[in-house]
């Protein structure tokens, strides 16, 4: 049942106390109070936002009693289109001064206040004797006991004669946009509103699905806190849009007012532990990363505190990080695009969405911007926004991480693998060759130091790379040319070669070594030295099986070069 109280036992009538004050003023020779039109209720008015048409006035100290507002009426000048006040702002009246057109007497029109959150509402309006009465709302109270409709926003009746009066209070900042509804078209407002409202929940519960598959599927830790921060997000838009009022807490208004607290915090506090993941701040911002830190810290510090009964602190430490930790993240973002790191630049794109979208909101609640659709909806269009670009962040990362990742395994000059590429193959050839031997080749190059004296090292690339080329084509797609050192290679033949590809291998590994290398206008005649070893009879690491190929490409130089030799035994 909703909270309603009579109040002609106190309070004066409202048409002589508004006549003696005015001749008191003109007594006195002072102005008149400011006064706001009276409103014709007709329905062209109907979904249009009355801030505008609306007398206000402030209290401070949050003390003064509907009678005693009542009793000065000089305090209400006209709001000018305010929807909201800013932080310790005290309480705040709205008087709704009005009369029906002819064709809208009896029918039935709602009263509508949409805030993004607020702590305490009361209205104030006649009953069928004429009697003001009082009805108490906001977060303060049960869903059911503050409101007369089904429906996650503030929503009562328009009683047949006015005025009507507000007292809109909140600690924090008090938001009171206030719009007239007739009946037919508040039912299709409040359908289109829940169907926007839920494709965006749907849409930030798909990602949050396809984000937990990718942390299960990769293990990798940075989609574990994606989720983690868009259903912290997700949470902290049900709140904003009076659905927790409406679908978690309707009987629990007390978890309500710390969810005002704790949800924003535990977003901030995700989105710390996402942005250090993502970065990997780390390794590549060490002194930042200890700032995140301290961060994630603050915001458990507020979510304790809050939870603890306290409230103007957390409140105050949640309010003085804001600015800092936005400051702070965009300077990460910016530092490590400029480190080359490219995904970066869709992290930027979807931090400043969301920017936008929290400017717009913190406009609204101070009451300088006047809400609309477009207004309701900027926070989880531009949250939904950021979630979808920090997934295709998340996607560029995985991409610039697997070339990185490739990279490891690549010599920068020739493109051949390198030795950890090597070590690689060598691994999986021991595991699921256990019992099957394969060949390690040594290649030396003879003559290329002359190269590089002569013709410098930019031509001697030249031939290196030219080289590798040839020696590529002289293998099968199952074995393996590496580059180990300046103009040292191996090469990897697998279980399956046989005596007489190793020997053609080497055969034709020494006839491309022989072909003369053209570079512009000049011609380079090389040869190659190649040593042979066999696994495991040469060895069982890669170290010892290298060691013995070395040995004999070695004894292959001894000899002239252009030549290989096999070790004969184990030494």
């Amino acid at each position: 049942m909703l909270r309603i109280s009579r109040l002609s036992d106190c309070a004066p009538d409202e048409y002589y106390v508004r006549l003696l004050l005015l001749l008191l003023a003109l007594l006195l020779g002072l102005p008149a109070p400011a006064q706001a039109d009276e409103l014709l209720i007709e329905r062209g008015l109907s979904g249009v936002v009355i801030n505008k048409q609306i007398a206000a006035a402030s209290d401070a100290t949050a003390q003064l009693s509907w009678s005693q507002i009542l009793a000065e009426p000089q305090h209400f000048i006209p709001a000018s289109g305010r929807c909201g006040a800013g932080l310790g702002s005290g309480a705040q009246w709205l008087r709704l001064d009005f009369r029906r057109a002819e064709t809208e007497y009896s029918a039935p029109w709602w009263l509508v206040v949409e805030p993004f959150s607020l702590y305490d509402l009361r209205l104030y309006r006649r009953n069928a004797l004429g009697e003001f009465e009082e009805i108490t709302s906001g977060e303060r109270v049960p869903f059911k006991a503050g409101r007369e409709r089904e429906w996650r926003q503030y929503a009562f009746v328009l009683p047949e004669h006015g005025p009507v009066y507000l007292r809109a209070y909140d600690p924090g900042c008090a938001s009171f946009p206030v719009t007239l509804w007739h009946e037919d078209d508040l039912e299709f407002h409040e359908h289109l509103g829940e169907l926007l409202l839920g494709g965006i929940y749907g849409g930030l519960l798909v990602m949050c699905l396809y984000n937990l598959f990718m942390a299960l599927s990769l293990r990798d830790s940075v989609y574990g806190w994606h989720v983690m921060t868009t259903l912290a997000l997700g949470a902290l838009l049900v709140y904003l849009h009076g659905h927790a009022a409406q679908w978690w807490w309707r009987e629990e208004p007390q978890w309500l007012v710390i969810g005002r607290i704790v949800l924003p915090s535990l977003w901030g506090l995700t989105l710390a532990g996402f942005i250090m993941s993502f970065f990997r701040t780390r390794t590549y911002l060490p002194n930042t990363h200890r700032l995140l830190q301290i961060i994630m810290l603050s915001y458990l510090l507020i979510i304790a505190m809050r939870v603890a009964s306290l409230h103007e602190l957390p409140s105050l430490v949640l309010t003085a990080l804001a600015l800092p930790v936005a400051a702070l993240v965009l300077y990460i973002t910016i530092r490590r695009w400029y480190q080359g790191m490219t995904s970066a630049r869709y992290f930027l794109v979807a931090y400043i969405l969301l920017l936008a979208g929290i400017t717009l909101l913190l406009l609204s609640l101070c009451g300088w911007l006047i809400p609309n659709r477009l207004t309701e909806l900027a926070i989880p269009m531009t949250a939904t926004l950021a979630s979808l670009v920090f997934s295709l962040a998340l996607t560029g990362r995985i991409k610039s991480l697997r070339n990185a990742s490739k990279a490891a395994f690549i010599d920068e000059l020739t493109g051949l693998p390198n030795r950890r590429a090597l070590e690689q193959r060598f691994k999986l050839y021991t595991e699921s060759e256990a019992d099957h031997g394969f060949s390690l080749l040594s290649v030396d190059l003879d003559k290329f130091k002359p190269v590089n004296d002569q013709w410098g090292h930019a031509e001697g690339d030249q031939v290196l790379c030219a080289l590798t080329r040839r020696m590529q084509a002289c293998v099968r797609q199952e074995d393996l040319v590496a580059r180990v050192g300046g103009d040292e290679f191996a090469v990897l033949l697998s279980p399956s070669a046989s005596t007489g590809i190793v020997t053609a291998v080497i055969k034709r590994l020494l006839e491309v070594a022989r072909a003369p290398v053209h570079v512009g206008t000049r011609s380079h005649r090389l040869s190659a030295s190649v040593g042979l070893a066999h696994y495991p009879t040469h060895g069982r690491s890669l170290a010892e099986l290298s060691r013995h190929a070395d040995l004999a490409m070695y004894e292959a130089k001894r000899a002239g070069g252009n030549t290989w030799r096999e070790v004969m035994e184990a030494t």
